[in-house]
């Protein structure tokens, strides 16, 4: 358990009553829960490293998570007609979505028409990240990533952002999601995503000083 790192004397300055407060080094756990995939279900992560991501909408803070097998997934903490939410994402493989999905139906997403994605193939690896059926919902669309968190900040004065153009599908029940990022350099990240209420968020320890 990471938390076992954490001295009992140890006095913290920070205390961390909301997500958006996470930073590197911070312990999150999750809940037990039925909408979580395995991989995050009843576990602890560590923050590696917080970002922000800057839309056209406004922005949004990602956390990395490092689960004890060093394996990683992200976290971004999104507004959703006021109500706060949460964003985690499994980035996959270029295998792994040519078995999820068709060549001919994942390349729809580039197209003049709106993709519709359907799972031809289940993953016991990637249980719970996904569902069935997606429908294309945002095409080639630009956005700029901060590798630092930049609330507080006017953002518009910033040089630094790394611009991209991402695709993004929504699930048929829209707890599920998918996110297909285009960088500069031509590279392309696939993320299966899942979105959860605030309270699956069990307990947070603020890294000690």
């Amino acid at each position: 358990m990471f938390k076992k790192f954490f001295s009992k004397t140890q006095t913290h300055t920070r205390q961390l009553d909301r997500p958006d407060q996470l930073q590197a080094g911070d312990i999150i756990s999750l809940k037990y829960r039925d909408s979580l995939p395995p991989d995050l279900r009843e576990k602890q992560f560590e923050v590696t490293k917080a970002g922000t991501y800057e839309y056209a909408s406004g922005t949004n803070k990602e956390v990395t998570l490092k689960d004890e097998k060093n394996q990683l997934f992200f976290m971004s903490i999104e507004d959703d007609d006021g109500e706060e939410m949460l964003c985690f994402s499994n980035k996959i493989s270029r295998r792994q979505v040519l078995t999820l999905f068709t060549e001919d139906a994942f390349s729809q997403l580039w197209s003049e028409d709106w993709a519709e994605l359907e799972v031809v193939e289940p993953l016991d690896s990637l249980k719970g990240w996904y569902t069935e059926q997606y429908s294309q919902t945002i095409k080639e669309q630009e956005a700029y990533f901060y590798d630092r968190d930049c609330q507080g900040e006017d953002i518009s004065l910033s040089e630094d952002g790394e611009e991209l153009r991402y695709h993004e599908c929504e699930g048929s029940d829209e707890h599920y999601g998918l996110n297909v990022e285009i960088w500069g350099d031509g590279s392309t990240d696939v993320f299966l995503q899942l979105y959860c209420p605030v309270d699956v968020i069990d307990e947070m320890w603020p890294h000690g000083n």
